[in-house]
């Protein structure tokens, strides 16, 4: 009797931990958008199941564009729905609406206040990997294998190498190998110190300097072609920063003339912005799907 008491006050506990239940989804018919809440991420698949093939991972915290509510699933101990989503980057690039499937047990309708507190390694590696980040012309991008790229914006220069992230030294170390036309050079080892980590910014000590890193997204370079009928690959990554709770932000620090250039895609994207009047064009478009 204990022990079936202790089961079932786990699995209502998991419930709380982790995210939303079935409860939730049959209560609330109407939803738009969700937030991933999963530290290690959350798969998305092509149908609802586990068998099913897996087609992206998303971070923690992003904003998901809920589309349907699906079948009812128990799974790590959770009873929650399977939930469709929309996929944004793709609905661009082929020019009609891709979706996706993710269990509702992990994810949320509220964001708790972003924390670093009980980080990993692994978390840290996660943080700088949703993005690239740019610092005025520099470019640096963190990938999930332990890879790392140097882009100098505008310019003939960059590097590749490899990189380890430290949350109990507060250092990113990196390897790093410096490339212009007919010149490769010698790996070299550089120690980012960590300053600060926002939600949204990196602030790091570099070669004795306070560098503020952004996302990719800011730079020209980049969201020039938000407006565009097809993403060129070398931008996909950086479009991830406009799936976070931030995205207002980031379109507000583009030049005025490039923000309702956005609007279309973005509308098509799924993405939200807190400006009344794109809310307006944005459920126009979405309440006659």
């Amino acid at each position: 009797m204990k022990k079936n008491f202790l089961l079932v006050f786990m699995l209502a506990f998991c419930n709380l931990l982790f995210g939303l239940s079935s409860d939730y989804f049959q209560k609330n018919k109407n939803i738009d958008i969700l937030y991933v809440n999963s530290p290690e991420g959350l798969r998305v698949r092509d149908n609802a199941s586990l068998n099913s093939k897996k087609i992206e991972t998303l971070y923690d915290r992003m904003v998901v564009k809920v589309v349907s509510i699906g079948s009812e699933a128990v799974i790590d101990g959770i009873k929650s729905n399977w939930v469709q989503i929309l996929l944004p980057v793709e609905t661009i690039n082929k020019g009609r609406n891709v979706y996706g499937w993710v269990f509702g047990g992990y994810l949320t309708d509220k964001l708790s206040a972003f924390s670093t507190e009980k980080w990993s390694d692994a978390d840290l590696q996660r943080y700088l990997c949703r993005f690239p980040w740019v610092y005025g012309r520099d470019c640096r991008e963190f990938s999930a294998d332990g890879t790392y790229h140097y882009l100098f914006l505008e310019a003939a220069g960059s590097g590749k190498g490899s990189y380890s992230a430290s949350m109990k030294n507060k250092s990113i170390t990196v390897y790093v190998s410096y490339e212009a036309i007919d010149y490769v050079g010698p790996e070299q080892k550089e120690i980012y110190k960590i300053i600060r980590i926002n939600e949204d910014s990196l602030v790091l000590n570099i070669n004795g300097e306070e560098v503020k890193l952004v996302p990719a997204f800011t730079h020209g370079s980049f969201s020039s072609y938000i407006s565009d009928e097809k993403f060129p690959s070398f931008v996909l990554s950086s479009m991830n920063a406009l799936r976070y709770s931030f995205v207002t932000s980031l379109i507000n620090n583009l030049p005025s003339e490039n923000k309702k250039a956005c609007w279309p895609n973005l509308i098509k994207m799924g993405i939200r912005l807190d400006d009344p009047e794109y809310i307006n064009e944005y459920n126009k478009t979405w309440n006659n799907q």
